[in-house]
């Protein structure tokens, strides 16, 4: 199962054929079992394929989709609500846990500034850095 962007959906269901059609096969060879994959893909909106409503029709049973779909709907929506509330109220002030950056800056660790981790020592480092170099 997989829940993809809508325009992604068509793509996402022929990845998830191709990628269990081995063990379908394997499937079939083992156990003499006759085999079916159902990829059963529904799109972040709840948007699903004609080929999925096929395939349940013609498995028995009751599927619901509509369950699925709004299962798939509910889950996509607090996401879009934290990255509107992120977008409306600005990266710059108070506490963004959905887009968490830092604020350090960040040095690339050298033989120089592994051990000091305070920045009151630079003058220091240069020179070592210059008595290295030459």
């Amino acid at each position: 199962m997989a829940i993809p962007t809508d325009r992604n959906v068509m793509q996402k269901e022929a990845e998830r054929k191709l990628k269990y059609k081995s063990l379908g096969i394997e499937i079939q060879q083992i156990w003499n079992l006759k085999c079916m994959i159902i990829p059963v893909i529904i799109g972040a909106t709840g948007i699903v394929t004609r080929s999925l409503r096929k395939y349940l029709e013609d498995t028995p049973g009751k599927h619901l989709i509509d369950s699925l779909q709004k299962t798939a709907i509910l889950r996509t929506s607090p996401i879009i609500q934290k990255v509107l509330q992120c977008e409306t109220c600005g990266l710059s002030g108070g506490d963004h846990r959905w887009f968490k950056r830092s604020i350090r800056k960040k040095r690339p660790v050298t033989r120089d500034n592994y051990d000091d981790d305070d920045d009151d020592d630079d003058d220091n480092n240069t020179e070592q850095k210059a008595s290295l170099t030459t």
